[in-house]
Order: structure tokens, then C-alpha cells, then sequence
């Protein structure tokens, strides 16, 4: 489950609304994403937010893998910030699971990636998660040439043992073609990070979803029958219920998906999760007319 980051108006980390929105999503999620690049605006705060953000989490969970992201705005800030954040875990006696995650295309072409992972991993000692996701890295898109990992490369990539899954974001071919480069490691997962996508084409590893924020218990139970899709084939009161709850979850991600940070903070503002609907500056925000459509879809 993608987290988005509560702040405060003075743009600080607001724990209480983090403590209310892990308690509201901890029962229904297999793991949580913080600071990602989309709904988390992690590419937008500061690292010393962002490693208070981890250290609230890992207070606030001890039996839940935890996704953090480290992407910094260069090779630098990345290390330094997998570096603290892998020092921050070991000091924490008890924490549970943590795993770091990382967008390479927003500060690093492709060349030399595996290398400079290699490297990386060696240092930290932390499992990695890959984010492949043109939407975000769009934003830089004059910076380097590609927006997606070329499939050479994430087949080296695959092939490093710290590399522990891949939240993927993109067209059918480009994910089959991974699939195909990771054939050596049949156990690796692929997250789908389009929630659209994976309501109507469903992949057999799972979704990250922000919108999961606002109505767990529904996404829960989608979720659980596309992977488990034997347990509703004789129940069909049960597959009514998923039918519904699949349709209103595909209207509910049209209402976000154009600006999820803020339109997800005001939701959870609504319904009393954060004090405040406050993003990072830089973050884009959304006409009027689409946050009102959104809160008149909770409303009902």
C-alpha cells in the first residue's frame, strides 16, 4: 500500500496523522510504501523529513514490511540517504522488515546502472526494490534519454541478489520483455504500480495502491480474489460484492489519479485521518472542480 506523507501547514512531518493513517490501512495491507515518488511526494522533501518519516514508521510497525524510499537528486544524496536509513533500522532493535526503493532514472541513465547498484548494495546491505515509472520521471525527462530501464539492463539488475522486486508502471510489451530478462529468477516480484491496470488486467504478484488509503476493506478483498481467484468461483454473492467493489474502485482511481498526493491528503482530510491537506512545494495541484468531485464520491 502506497502511504502519502502527512504534513503539517509549516511543512513538517505531522506523526498524528501518520499514526491515524497507519492504523487505518495497517490490517488490510501486505506492506507499506513511504515516500514514493507519486502519492508519498518523495522526490520533492527534504531528506531530514523523510528520515523522520522513517523513523515514526518504524516505531509504529514491527510485523509489516516497510518500502522506503531513498531517490535523492543525485548519485550523493541517494547513497546517503540508503546509508542513514540502513543505519537507522539496525538501530532500532525489533524493527520490523525494511526494504529500500528507488526510482534510478530520475538522477542516472542507464548506462552503468548495475555497477553503481552493485555498489550501492554492498554498502547498505538492505534489500532493493526497483520503480520503473515513466509518469514520474517524465518531470526530468530533458535530463536523460529514456524513461524506462532498458530491458538489458534490468536483466543485469535482476541478476544482483539485492535486488528483491520491481514496482513497474508501463505498456504490456515492455513488462513482458522484463519478465523474460528475469527468467533466471522465477521468484522475482513485479508490483503493479497502475491501479487501472491491474483491476482489469490483474498480474499475479499484487498492486500498490494509494487509493487503498480511502477504502481498504474493498481494495482488501479485490485484491485477494484476483490472486486468489478459486476461493469466489462457487460464491456468488461473493463475486457481486468484488464486482461492485471493483467498479466503484476503477471511478474512485479516475478521481486521484491525475494528482494523487493532494487529492488523497484532502480525502483523508475529509474523513478526519489528517489534520491538514498540506503537499511539498513543487507538488502540482489539482483544478478546484476535481477535489470537489472527489470529496462528493466519499460523501456517497
Amino acid at each position: 500500500m502506497e502511504l502519502v506523507t502527512p504534513l503539517t501547514p509549516q511543512g513538517r512531518l505531522d506523526a498524528a496523522g501518520l499514526e491515524r493513517l497507519v492504523q487505518r490501512v495497517r490490517p488490510g495491507a501486505d506492506g507499506l510504501l513511504a515516500g514514493s515518488p507519486l502519492a508519498g511526494e518523495g522526490l520533492d522533501l527534504p531528506a531530514a523529513l523523510r528520515m523522520d518519516l522513517l523513523g515514526h514508521l518504524l516505531d509504529l510497525i514491527d510485523d509489516c514490511p516497510l518500502f522506503f524510499t531513498i531517490t535523492g537528486d543525485s548519485e550523493a544524496e541517494t547513497r546517503e540517504l540508503a546509508a542513514a536509513a540502513g543505519a537507522e533500522h539496525r538501530r532500532r532493535q525489533g524493527a520490523g522488515p525494511l526494504w529500500l526503493a528507488d526510482l534510478p532514472l530520475w538522477y542516472h541513465s542507464n548506462r552503468g546502472l548495475p555497477r553503481y547498484y552493485q555498489g550501492l548494495l554492498e554498502e547498505t546491505g538492505v534489500p532493493l526494490v526497483l520503480f520503473n515509472l515513466p509518469e514520474a520521471v517524465q518531470r526530468r525527462a530533458a535530463l536523460f534519454k529514456h524513461r524506462n530501464l532498458r530491458t538489458q539492463v534490468f536483466k543485469k539488475l535482476a541478476a544482483l541478489p539485492g535486488v528483491v522486486g520491481l514496482i513497474y508502471q508501463g505498456d504490456m510489451r515492455r513488462f513482458l520483455n522484463y519478465h523474460l530478462a528475469a527468467v533466471n529468477r522465477p521468484a522475482l516480484p513485479f508490483y503493479e504500480a497502475d491501479e487501472e491496470r491491474f483491476l482489469t488486467r490483474p498480474g499475479a504478484w499484487g498492486v500498490v495502491s494509494a487509493g487503498a488509503q480511502l477504502l481498504p476493506e474493498a481494495w482488501q478483498r479485490v485484491t485477494r480474489a484476483c490472486l486468489h481467484p478459486e476461493e469466489a468461483v462457487d460464491d456468488y454473492e461473493y463475486r457481486r460484492v468484488l464486482w461492485e467493489d471493483s467498479q466503484r474502485l476503477l471511478a474512485l482511481t479516475a478521481l486521484y489519479r491525475s494528482a494523487p498526493a493532494p487529492l488523497l491528503k484532502a480525502a483523508l482530510n475529509a474523513r478526519g485521518v489528517l489534520a491538514s491537506e498540506s503537499t511539498a512545494p513543487g507538488t502540482p495541484l489539482p483544478p478546484a472542480p476535481q477535489k470537489q468531485k472527489l470529496l462528493e464520491f466519499q460523501v456517497h
